[in-house]
């Protein structure tokens, strides 16, 4: 996993803010050995790891390798799976001496504080989740966490009212949705811009656009802050109009991601999903016409599911036209309604996580799903030029936006120098920087097809005292450094860099060999 789940990093800052010494360590890149061996260097009292379906082999051999290396060491488990398995897994790995359920914050602390008899402790729910600091917020010791990657992840909500059968998240949050408030986020990203150098975070809530005043007042407050990210964020078709899609875009939306699943009505209801096929077309034409990139979640291989309804999946998408579908096979995991049927009607078992080492469970055969799988995502390819904005699609976008709206001019732009017509590219991105000089994108974008190397040199200068600490400017302006043979500054920009981004190993060598 190059990123590790939001969960863990939470609670890490939470325990930091309380007064604990933690250290944040990504070892997924190691194995379970390696791993143990690094832990023992540490030395800590406790151990928090972060269990899912697919990583719960490797997890619990790490566990049972470090008891065996020292038994005082406390060891503990949460995430989704061990929520909705710790009957299974208390009785099977004894090493492990404690399983939080569901949200893990205050249990967390309050097991380090007052010690627990019991090895399960159920997760204490908190509807303030402002009062937990963003992970970003943690200025303790990491290990393997690339900070660049790793912070851009925000949550800005727990939990989804809705109660789709192939997702865990109902029976984990129990359909209840806590919300920050939006200063708290704004509050973050300008951290992550000031301190981490982001110009880009991804919002990966389970719907982001369930409340529309919260998503309006947020939009404001981005726009007052004058710190001009670009950004994405997931979100069903039912919960989104084009007031908050037009505000959203106005301040950096370039690309939203909708959970379709499938464009049989059929499907969609043996999923639950309380969406209509109607709904889906309405809302994808929305974001088209307000100039949003469009993406689709899709699933294939439900129960009773036939090449019918994947030639509907296909319809919607040469109708729609997302510019981007991502298709997974449906799966058995625990805490979701599927699972629970699957357990009732004896085609799985809570034994099968334990004696086989599969990532998932699939309800179909698989030969039959990949197949299905493969006919949907050439759709989506098949349809990709039309996808693809055209001249008249801006000129409709900018009706709605009236003059002046930066994504939709940096998003052409793109479009421009894509084709070669870098000139109309270059008047966007100038456009840009005329109508906000505290934007970096449009100096980044102009460098990028800029053919003069000393203006190109220029521009990013200017992005970089926009944003200080962004490693990106500084990698690119080494790079241009370097290709017109000034090698002391490009060797002083890919140092920066590299102070900046400390995991990116292919600076180093850039720096060794200039040096």
């Amino acid at each position: 996993m190059s990123l590790m789940p939001y969960g863990i990093t939470s609670i890490t800052a939470f325990l930091e803010q309380n007064g604990f010494e933690v250290t944040l360590a990504n070892f997924s890149h190691i194995g379970a050995e390696s791993a143990v061996q690094e832990i023992l260097k540490i030395s800590p009292d406790y151990v928090f790891i972060s269990i899912f379906s697919f990583n719960r082999t490797e997890s619990l051999k790490l566990i049972k390798k470090l008891k065996q290396k020292n038994p005082l060491i406390k060891t503990v488990i949460g995430g989704h799976h061990p929520t909705f398995l710790y009957n299974e897994i208390t009785k099977r790995y004894p090493e492990i001496d404690y399983i939080i359920t569901g949200e893990g914050e205050d249990a967390s602390l309050q097991l380090l504080r007052d010690g627990s008899a019991e090895k399960v402790i159920h997760g204490i729910r908190s509807d303030d989740i402002d009062r937990f600091p963003p992970p970003a917020f943690f200025k303790g010791t990491t290990i393997g966490v690339n900070k660049n990657e790793q912070f851009r992840y925000i949550i800005t909500s727990r939990g989804c009212p809705s109660r789709c059968r192939y997702c865990s998240s109902p029976g984990f949050w129990k359909r209840k949705v806590s919300m920050r408030d939006p200063r708290s986020i704004v509050s973050e990203l300008r951290y992550l811009q000031e301190k981490h150098g982001l110009i880009y975070f991804s919002i990966r809530d389970d719907n982001f656009t369930l409340n529309k005043k919260r998503v309006l007042e947020f939009c404001r407050l981005l726009e007052d802050s004058e710190l001009y990210f670009m950004w994405n964020c997931q979100a069903r078709v039912d919960t989104v109009d084009m007031e908050m899609l037009t505000a959203m875009k106005k301040n950096g939306l370039e690309h939203i991601q909708y959970g379709v699943e499938s464009g049989s009505e059929k499907i969609l209801g043996m999923y639950d999903k309380s969406i209509s096929i109607k709904r889906i077309k309405e809302a994808a034409a929305l974001t088209r016409e307000a100039g949003i990139y469009l993406s689709y979640y899709l699933m294939a291989g439900m129960k009773d599911e036939t090449d019918h309804d994947i030639d509907l999946t296909i319809s919607l998408i040469k109708e729609t036209l997302p510019h981007d579908v991502i298709v997974s096979p449906v799966a058995y995991y625990p805490g979701t309604d599927i699972y629970f049927d699957g357990v009732r009607s004896d085609k799985i078992t809570d034994d099968v996580w334990f004696n086989r080492n599969d990532n998932g469970l699939y309800l179909s055969d698989l030969s039959k799903t990949r197949s299905w799988i493969k006919r949907i995502i050439r759709a989506g390819e098949s349809i990709r030029a039309k996808s693809y904005y055209k001249p008249h699609d801006f000129k409709d976008q900018r009706k709605s936006f009236l003059l002046d709206c930066w994504t939709t001019d940096l998003m052409e732009g793109d479009a421009l120098a894509d084709t070669g017509n870098y000139n109309s590219a270059s008047k966007l991105y100038m456009k840009v920087i005329r109508n906000h000089n505290r934007n970096p994108w449009g100096y980044m974008k102009l460098a990028e097809i800029c053919n003069d190397a000393s203006e190109a040199e220029r521009l990013l200068v200017s992005a970089s005292k926009i944003v200080p600490n962004c490693h990106n400017i500084w990698q690119r302006l080494g790079e241009i450094q370097n290709e017109s043979g000034k090698t002391i500054k490009a060797l002083e920009s890919f140092k920066k860099a590299a102070s900046l981004n400390p995991t990116d190993t292919a600076l180093s060598g850039i720096i060794r060999k200039l040096s």
